[in-house]
């Protein structure tokens, strides 16, 4: 990585001092797209009311339809696609059709955008991410940087919903870091979902005090721009902070005040439902047992509905279903499991089609343009000629900058061996670290699991472990649960909890341990290829191996078998 970017800075630098240099300047083109999309967007934004600006975006398409002008057309198109809820799929369509292959910078991908969009916020991220990759592409295609880092940052949303939600918020820093360096792409409307994505990332990872200080911010930014929409959800997000910080009355107030504005002003009932699953979750650290299960039986209603799965929100039924047991009321219970049950396989569902495809189809592609970038940029060094004394200077500090780095890396790789063979010598001869009974006794903080669920699951994932069946075939949060005889719910949940890690990282570190374990002890495993071990150690292909090796480890498994074979 570091490589990576020091090549990218090096030539990104030569290429600035070429543009420098020969006088490159903005195509004429691009700058009537801008001017000419920037003139109706003015004008819509003077009027004061919804109707008045749809008119305005109205009349702008009956002139360009009238002087036949396909750019004009499509910025009317593109607005009355933002501004009507009823006819934004058909507007972003109509859109889509007159401008591929035209090569404007923001059509048709603003079409696609426009689509994905919709597709979202109606709880269909299947079909919402494959507009998004499209999109992307089209983006890429036309050199729209802004565009495409607002795609981008769609598509973390949609890594949210399938649980990566780390990989998520690295998006969103970048992308609010994106608009406070370049003030010329920033609007209030980009700026606040960023800072709202931001803040509600940090509530999820409960990184709490980063939280506070963007939800500040955001009410902030909200309130001096009128933007009342995105200020309810800043609002909701600071009523879930109170929670997470037990000011559960606080919260209470903020989460009620931003779910009236929601209902008022916003079509999605998730919202509403993620405002009654806090307020639920308030009443009932309060000890109002009855007020929660109200809102509870709320949350429950609209997940049964809309079949928009929020994860968090799945812990609404282990709720009722405890409600109804304290009750006796067998029936309630039964009613409740099958929906968690009917849900829970929606969930695996979309969460193992958004994760394939995002891995597959988006970040696999991002890295193989990366690579090709750089490819490019080393072509261009012919250019350069010209510029002998830039590029000896360069590269000098280049090849001193290389060998202190290569130097230090192989150092640093050294000592990475040197202690994970020290902590393998330490343990019994073929002998994993695995977490055992000690773990049973550890105080862990209220899970709304019964404790003898907890306990009985541990026990089971401990003979789990110890029977190595992890290395043996591959395993899905879903396939484990069943072979446990439990939910997919709770053995998350356990895992999160007791274990520290969720389950994709639970499952390979438990393989990197073998791998380490038997590689030591077994001369002929060595000999293998990277990919023979992998398969050997449960992992699908040498590349998922590799990188999970490096991620526990800090070093490769070819590095780490040269060194033992040294």
């Amino acid at each position: 990585m570091f490589l990576r970017n020091l090549l990218l800075s090096v030539f990104l630098f030569l290429m600035f001092f070429l543009e420098q240099s020969y006088g490159q300047s903005r195509p004429a083109e691009k700058e009537n797209e801008d001017v000419n999309f920037e003139a109706l967007e003015a004008e819509i934004a003077k009027q004061t009311t919804d109707t008045l600006k749809l008119q305005i975006a109205l009349r702008s398409l009956q002139k360009a339809k009238d002087v036949k002008d396909t750019l004009l057309m499509a910025n009317a198109y593109y607005f009355l696609s933002r501004l009507s809820s009823e006819y934004r799929v058909a507007y972003a369509d109509s859109l889509i059709d007159i401008t591929t292959d035209k090569g404007y910078s923001r059509y048709p991908s603003h079409g696609y955008l426009q689509k994905g969009n919709d597709s979202y916020f109606k709880g269909n991220h299947e079909q919402a991410l494959e507009f998004y990759l499209t999109a992307s592409e089209y983006a890429k295609k036309n050199g729209n940087e802004y565009l495409y880092r607002s795609i981008k940052f769609n598509i973390a949303l949609l890594k949210n919903a399938a649980g990566e939600r780390e990989d998520a918020k690295g998006i969103f820093v970048e992308y609010v870091k994106f608009l406070e360096d370049n003030p010329n792409y920033k609007t209030s409307d980009n700026y606040n979902r960023g800072l709202f994505a931001l803040a509600d990332a940090y509530i999820h990872s409960k990184e709490l005090d980063l939280a506070k200080k963007y939800i500040d911010k955001g009410i902030q930014e909200t309130l001096n721009t009128g933007d009342i929409l995105l200020y309810s959800y800043i609002l909701v997000t600071s009523g879930i902070h109170q929670y997470l910080s037990k000011n559960y009355t606080r919260a209470i107030d903020s989460l009620k005040k931003g779910k009236k504005i929601i209902q008022q002003k916003d079509e999605v009932k998730i919202r509403v439902a993620t405002c009654d699953y806090y307020i639920a979750r308030s009443y009932q650290d309060l000890g109002k047992t009855e007020l929660s299960i109200s809102y509870f039986k709320s949350v429950d209603t609209i997940l049964s509905e809309t079949e928009y799965i929020i994860p968090e929100l799945m812990n609404t039924y282990d709720y009722l279903i405890k409600y109804y047991k304290s009750k006796g009321d067998s029936q309630q219970q039964i009613n409740y499991i099958n929906t968690l049950l009917r849900l829970d396989s929606i969930q695996d569902a979309n969460q193992l089609y958004l994760t394939k495809n995002i891995n597959e189809r988006y970040d696999t592609a991002e890295l193989i343009e990366e690579k090709q970038d750089l490819i490019d940029q080393l072509e261009r060094e012919k250019f350069l000629k010209e510029n002998t004394i830039v590029i000896l200077i360069l590269f000098l500090s280049l090849i001193g900058i290389l060998a202190g780095y290569g130097f230090r890396r192989s150092y640093i790789n050294k000592k990475r061996f040197e202690a994970l063979l020290e902590k393998q010598n330490g343990k019994a001869k073929n002998e994993l670290e695995l977490i055992g009974e000690s773990t049973l006794s550890k105080n862990k903080e209220e899970i709304d699991i019964p404790e003898d669920v907890v306990q009985n699951i541990l026990k089971k994932l401990y003979a789990f472990e110890k029977s190595y069946q992890f290395s043996k075939r591959h395993y899905t949060l879903n396939s484990l649960a069943k072979e446990l005889n439990t939910n997919s719910a709770y053995l998350s949940k356990i895992i999160n909890v007791y274990k520290n890690i969720n389950f994709a990282n639970y499952l390979n570190n438990l393989r990197v341990d073998f791998a380490v374990n038997e590689l030591t002890n077994n001369k002929s495993l060595r000999s293998y290829t990277i990919k023979a071990i992998a398969e050997e150690v449960g992992f699908k292909n040498a590349q998922s191996f590799s990188s999970a090796f490096y991620k526990k480890t800090g070093i490769y498994p070819s590095y780490f078998i040269k060194q033992l074979n040294n």
